[in-house]
């Protein structure tokens, strides 16, 4: 929590009537304010708060005094990533290890996942994860647009908004898809934003593919940024329209080469750079946020503009520039000392007026926190069996058309197709030679178990079957396969691991990856946690699937942010169409060969 100091304190420090707690002298200021770069400063530090910023810091120091002599080295802004997802994956103290000696300073992000299987109760376990950490963490309200009917006794309440928008830890509403958001029969998604506008809160958007009078009608709902932009001119729509523009560089897209256009075109001050969350193996890789910021750079925007972007242009937008965002008396001392300008990884990690890193090392203590138990037992579903998930003809294979789920090129968008069947014992059954492999969807909370079984184009695989938990705003097992005993085999072990990952082939499981808590996050460490997803995705290829990123294609199967068709337990459902669809189609369609 941060704990302002007192202002006789800062303006004691600042006048040098009292010594400061640290002083940094001799370095190359990089003021974001006016996009400068001020040789010879000083920075005095009390009780984690900047005190005074100038040319003659030394009546600040004391006979206690730490001095930090930065030797012409660039002070910098801590680094704010203004939209991620910390919920999913890994443990919140591993991943801290990596993002803080990066210069994060700052976090704001999305926590649906433990909404989806527990509620407000959800959100509050991940409040507790979040409290009193080395770096500044705020969460956003999971708004918790949704598919599946089963999920309609979780969904956070207008109420629950007002109530957890009194704690400091929360700063608004997470991002709510603009489709649910501005559909006719829409009023609770319509309750909360109105709940959290009215107690001062952030409403962030999520405007994938809305253009002209829908990102309208979307924005006039109150929502103030989006992170969707896909293409120059997305940026400029968004814009224009007055919103914050986020631009993903992560896990789900690299966007970054949409703004190259921009540079010196524009007045870049509404722009946000963000992470988007990212995946184990790229954290363990390339770090956090500081390698989109080094591209930008690289890409020709002044150090100071990259700068700008993932600090004070996020700080402004959640209004929390008078605590962060820039280096001046009066904010939180989160200050980063680069090697020079250009080089944007730093030597030196301050927060709240700690060194917390030093060249990549992290000085700062990470307490691993217990999860509640009600996290670790978030899959009520009954074992299967291979005839449970049969899908009886009923003497409907003449002339009969499924409905499939065709996954398209980068393997996150889907379509609506068509698919004469194969038929076996009375049952239709996969095709791998065709590509048609069976797709199966099972709520996992609840205790009921309620299931959906259809097919699906676009994986590839020739034998074998993958199961997961991390199924985005659901509460689910997903399982994908080419036969119905590898399904089951695949779901079976999910639901001894407590929730997880599952690459099922014959007679064993090729990858298991656990994640146990809220069928989300895993115990285990982010190196061994990419080792897996890394396994799992060279096993899945060696079995013939052609997707760049099968498990997040897997994950995504069940997402209200991602159109055009996707599972739930009551069928497939249709964007366009708005409704849910059932396995044979009765249009005579002709079947995709």
């Amino acid at each position: 929590m941060i704990v302002p100091a007192s202002i006789r304190t800062r303006i004691d420090s600042a006048l040098g009537v009292i010594a400061s707690d640290m002083v940094i002298r001799g370095g190359t200021l990089m003021d974001v304010y006016t996009g400068r770069m001020l040789p010879g400063r000083f920075v005095a530090i009390k009780d984690g708060w900047i005190t005074y910023v100038g040319p003659e810091g030394e009546h600040c120091i004391g006979k206690e005094t730490k001095v930090i002599d930065a030797g012409g080295r660039v002070l910098c802004p801590g680094y704010i990533d203004a939209h991620t997802h910390l919920i999913t994956y890994w443990n919140m103290a591993d991943f801290l290890s990596y993002a803080i000696p990066c210069g994060v300073t700052t976090l704001v992000t999305e926590s649906e996942s433990y909404a989806f299987v527990a509620g407000a109760v959800g959100f509050r376990a991940f409040l507790d994860q979040i409290r009193d950490r080395p770096i500044n963490i705020f969460a956003l309200i999971p708004p918790m647009v949704c598919l599946s009917p089963s999920l309609a006794p979780r969904l956070i309440t207008a109420q629950e908004v007002r109530e957890f928008l009194e704690d400091p830890n929360v700063i608004g509403l997470g991002e709510s898809f603009w489709q649910g958001t501005i559909a006719a029969d829409e009023k609770r998604i319509l309750e909360l934003i109105t709940a959290t506008l009215e107690a001062g809160g952030s409403v962030e958007g999520h405007g994938a593919g809305a253009y002209d009078r829908k990102l309208a009608a979307y924005i006039a709902t109150g929502v103030q940024s989006c992170h969707e932009a896909v293409s120059t001119d997305d940026v400029l729509s968004r814009l224009e329209h007055g919103l914050y523009a986020m631009i993903r560089e992560g896990d789900i897209r690299r966007d970054l080469d949409i703004i190259a256009p921009l540079r010196g075109a524009i007045d870049i001050r509404r722009l946000i750079l963000v992470t988007d969350g990212t995946n184990p193996g790229l954290l363990k890789d390339r770090g956090y946020l500081v390698d989109v910021i080094q591209r930008a750079v690289d890409m020709g925007f002044r150090p100071v503009e990259a700068v700008q972007m993932v600090t004070l242009n996020p700080a402004e937008h959640f209004g929390l520039d008078h605590l962060t965002g820039g280096i001046a008396p009066g904010r939180l001392a989160d200050i980063l000392i680069l090697p020079e300008e250009g080089i944007m990884m730093p030597d030196v990690v301050i927060s709240r007026g700690r060194i917390v890193a030093e060249r990549g090392e992290v000085r700062a203590d990470l307490v691993y926190r217990p999860y509640p138990e009600f996290l670790l037992n978030t899959v009520s579903v009954e074992p299967v069996s291979p005839s449970d998930l049969a899908i009886a003809a009923n003497d409907r294979g003449a002339g009969v058309l499924l409905r499939t789920i065709d996954i398209q090129p980068g393997g996150l968008v889907t379509k609506e197709g068509k698919a004469a069947p194969k038929i076996e014992g009375g049952n239709f059954v996969p095709d791998p030679e065709r590509d048609l492999l069976k797709i199966v969807f099972i709520e996992r909370v609840s205790g009921e178990g309620k299931r959906f079984a259809g097919f699906i184009r676009g994986w590839g695989l020739k034998e074998g079957a993958v199961a997961t938990t991390l199924c985005w705003d659901s509460a689910a097992i997903v399982a994908v396969g080419a036969n119905d005993t590898d399904m089951a085999l695949a779901i079976n072990r999910v639901i001894e691991l407590h929730g997880g990952t599952v690459l099922w082939v014959g007679d064993r499981a090729r990858v298991e990856i656990p994640f146990e808590v809220g069928g989300f996050i895993s115990t285990l460490k982010i190196p061994d946690l990419a080792a897996r997803m890394d396994s799992f995705k060279k096993a899945v290829k060696g079995l013939g699937c052609k997707l760049p990123f099968a498990h997040l294609t897997l994950n995504v199967l069940t997402t209200a942010a991602i159109p055009f068709i996707r599972m739930t337990e009551k069928g497939y459902y249709r964007f366009k169409e708005n409704d849910y669809a059932p396995l044979v189609s009765q249009e005579p369609l002709s079947p995709k060969v």
